[in-house]
């Protein structure tokens, strides 16, 4: 990632605002990171439907703290893509608690983090977003990473 963030560090303007951005991303890693050691955690004790029902209950009360003053109703056609969003969102939770009660957490990261490949990859093929040569070799490294990282054999799996 600092492969990526560095190419494009260059070219972004360094104002307050864009430094607050990077913080609050960086940030956001370390959350993840351990999000993702409480992700292995649930899955030893609870179910993926139990485990999805309580994640998406309790994102649903935190989104609706500022509802009264932000909420703003969908048109038509974005209800559609709200309804497909919140299933593959749904679906994708459901999977990551299957894995993760199945294997350990060093385990899975790796694989997880292929997700920036995709988004380098989706985005150039559904919006044009430009893929600079720093995004190539970070998303190589990632690859790599993720390989030596599943290759090397860990403990034994959960039952």
């Amino acid at each position: 990632m600092i492969v990526i963030g560095g190419g494009r560090l260059g070219a972004l303007d360094t104002s307050p605002e864009t430094l607050k951005g990077i913080a609050a991303v960086l940030c956001s890693a370390v959350f993840y990171a351990f999000n993702l050691v409480l992700q292995r955690k649930q899955a030893l004790l609870a179910g993926p439907g139990e485990i999805t029902l309580f994640q998406n209950l309790f994102s649903t009360l935190l989104v609706a703290l500022p509802a009264p003053w932000l909420f703003l109703l969908p048109t038509g056609p974005v209800w559609g893509l709200i309804a497909a969003g919140a299933l593959l969102a749904t679906l994708a939770h459901l999977l990551l608690s299957w894995g993760y009660a199945r294997a350990e957490t060093q385990v899975l990261v790796p694989v997880e983090y292929t997700g920036f490949v995709w988004a380098a990859l989706l985005g150039w093929l559904f919006f044009g977003e430009n893929v600079a040569l720093a995004t190539v070799a970070g998303t190589f490294l990632i690859l790599v990473g993720c390989w030596v990282g599943t290759r090397n054999k860990v403990s034994q799996p959960t039952p």
